[in-house]
């Protein structure tokens, strides 16, 4: 993406606003004060003199950074005066940065002169004192002479703008494969070994613990488990002492035999299991107001930011290893979400769900930036980033005729403005040309295969009702080929709630939300119900084999989805196993299309992805 969005950026009384709007003018680009988005809360510290804190800055900044993403073409005006805070609005996408440099005694006569502003000139010493000069990485930041006539400096800043590239001089560490690539068994263990040389370079490798967080069986195309084998058997032969704890969310623990299925010869006494509603730590939370700016007032109250106690165990080095594949709740997994909701708690898991649900799936899936990517990554940042030393390997998959094909694998390390944060985007950008099919009309017909080795319950199995919503026309059917769903939740409590409230809608869940006290403590399974439901749209048929187990017809229509017997249908379409995805038709010669894994990609027409 090429710089579609500029801030103007300094301290109080260098002019940003004036140059802003002149330059926004000159672009035809919307022009956007970001004074104008500060909480009163914050207007009413800086009117009194009291500098701003970060947590005084971080609602802001997220109120300009949706201003930038909703607008294609926008000039900002905000001071935007660390790293730290450039890196929050460069997650708008297509950002640049025009920094006007004024002297310090400039812009005390300015201020004074200035009225009816709340920065008076008592504000003007902390601004400077806060001011951070970019990085020799910050290529993104324009640094111009802010004095002369405001023709003057808008010029300068229209030819500095002109120049820009948005994003950091930051790559990925390791960067292999293509949208036509199909990475060998040979090129995964070459790339693992120069991960492991890169990861631990600094380290005296005999005794270094290291704890590797892969997937587990729900993502097992994505061939995380492939390369976490590789990095286990590797690590161990250097003398380092290695342990796995998969990043579950809210799923059943691993058995001996899907940790053989995933991981190989990783032995079961290496892999340790994330307790997500005990055993955590708190580290702190997303405030109320920053909650309410990404929500767009949705949601009202901070976010508890906790994770597995093992997680903080003294590790040397911590390597994420995961796919990034569209998602239904951040729409680009993994990276900074395999650690802090992979590994999170309770609260956070049900609260981040929730957002995801409240600013509608539809919105997010497919995007590199959303949300609920923007409320993990500010916890992995603040909370997580200065406690462990991560190494991020992230893969791109993709369905093909042939099977499931790595398209790529990305490395880097630290956070988002990292060559961990590179990987990521390096990564998403792929996995946008290998994972979205774009059809060219709605579907009316659809089916999907659910591996029984993947799903076993419908809060796994609904991937397929998320990943093909979007594509499917107003009346379609749906048809669930479920073998092996057993059960509606991952635990107890989860099951019980989706069996006494069902996927009736956005509407019908926050009521019961309201009325039932259960719920409103689970809010992960609130969001699930919404996310499941079709919202009267199209019709859902879970097709399960209950005589093997599966479940019935009256608990499939109890929870409000229609329901056929899994044989029958199976006969009728003439697909199984290994049929791979495409147009068919069944015995009768009706259309249909069919999708052999829906949890490896998103399907969606133009206009919904747009």
């Amino acid at each position: 993406m090429g710089l579609t969005r500029i801030v103007v950026m300094g301290v109080t009384g260098s002019g940003k606003t004036t140059v802003a709007r002149a330059l926004a003018l000159r672009l035809g680009a919307r022009f956007v004060d970001g004074d104008d988005l500060h909480p009163a809360a914050n207007v009413a510290k800086m009117a009194a003199g009291t500098p701003l804190t970060d947590e005084d800055r971080w609602p802001w900044l997220a109120a300009v950074r949706l201003a930038l993403r909703a607008e294609p073409s926008a000039v900002v005006a905000c001071s935007a005066l660390t790293h730290a805070y450039r890196d929050a609005l460069r997650a708008a996408e297509g950002v640049g940065f025009v920094h006007l440099v004024v002297s310090r005694q400039a812009v005390e006569a300015r201020v004074a002169h200035r009225a009816g502003h709340f920065m008076g000139v008592g504000m003007v010493a902390s601004q400077f004192d806060t001011m951070e000069a970019a990085g020799a990485d910050e290529t993104d930041v324009a640094s111009i002479d802010g004095e002369g006539s405001v023709d003057e400096v808008v010029e300068r800043a229209a030819a500095a703008a002109s120049a820009l590239e948005p994003g950091l001089a930051v790559a990925p560490t390791l960067a292999l494969g293509g949208p036509d690539a199909r990475l060998s068994g040979a090129q995964l263990a070459e790339a693992v070994e120069r991960v492991v040389a890169e990861a631990t370079a600094a380290l005296d490798r005999r005794g270094v613990r290291v704890l590797l967080v892969p997937p587990d069986q729900t993502r097992m195309h994505g061939r995380a488990g492939a390369v976490t084998e590789l990095l286990f058997a590797r690590l161990g032969e250097l003398g380092c002492d290695v342990w796995v704890l998969p990043a579950l969310g809210t799923h059943r623990p691993m058995t001996a035999a899907g940790v053989d299925a995933c991981f190989g010869a990783v032995p079961y006494g290496r892999v340790l299991h994330h307790r997500w509603r005990d055993d955590l730590v708190r580290l702190g939370e997303i405030g109320a107001a920053e909650v309410a700016v990404l929500s767009a007032g949705a949601l009202t109250r901070p976010v508890a930011v906790e994770v597995d106690r093992a997680l903080l165990e003294g590790w040397d080095l911590v390597v994420s290893v995961g796919q990034v594949v569209p998602h239904e709740v951040i729409g680009m997994a993994n990276f900074t979400k395999n650690l802090v909701i992979g590994l999170g708690g309770a609260s956070t898991i049900n609260a981040s769900h929730l957002l995801g649900a409240v600013v509608d799936m539809e919105t997010v899936m497919g995007r590199t930036h959303t949300p609920v990517r923007d409320l993990v990554d500010a916890a992995f940042e603040r909370f997580l980033r200065p406690r462990l030393r991560v190494h991020w390997v992230l893969a791109v998959t993709e369905d093909t005729d042939e099977g499931v094909v790595q398209r790529g694998l990305f490395t880097g390390d630290g956070g988002v403005g990292d060559s961990g944060g590179a990987a990521y985007l390096a990564a998403a950008a792929l996995a946008r040309r290998c994972n979205v099919t774009v059809v060219p009309e709605p579907l009316r017909r659809v089916t999907c295969w659910l591996d029984p080795g993947e799903f076993a319950s419908t809060w796994l199995a609904d991937k397929a009702i998320y990943r093909t919503r979007m594509a499917l026309a107003d009346g379609a059917e749906l048809v669930l080929l479920a073998p092996g769903v057993a059960r509606f939740g991952e635990d107890d409590t989860i099951d019980r709630l989706i069996r006494r409230h069902g996927y009736r809608g956005r509407a019908a869940t926050l009521e019961a939300v309201a009325g039932d006290a259960e719920l409103a403590d689970n809010l992960g399974a609130a969001a699930h119900l919404i996310h499941g439901s079709s919202e009267g749209r199209f019709t859902v048929v879970y097709c399960t084999d209950p005589g093997a187990g599966g479940l019935t017809r009256a608990e499939v229509e109890g929870v409000g989805y229609a329901w056929r017997p899994l044989e029958a249908e199976l006969e009728r379409l003439g697909v199984g196993p290994d049929t791979s995805t495409g147009a068919r038709r069944d015995l009768a010669g009706a259309p249909f299309h069919h999708i052999a894994r829906p949890a490896l990609g998103l399907w969606t027409t133009a206009r919904r992805i747009a």
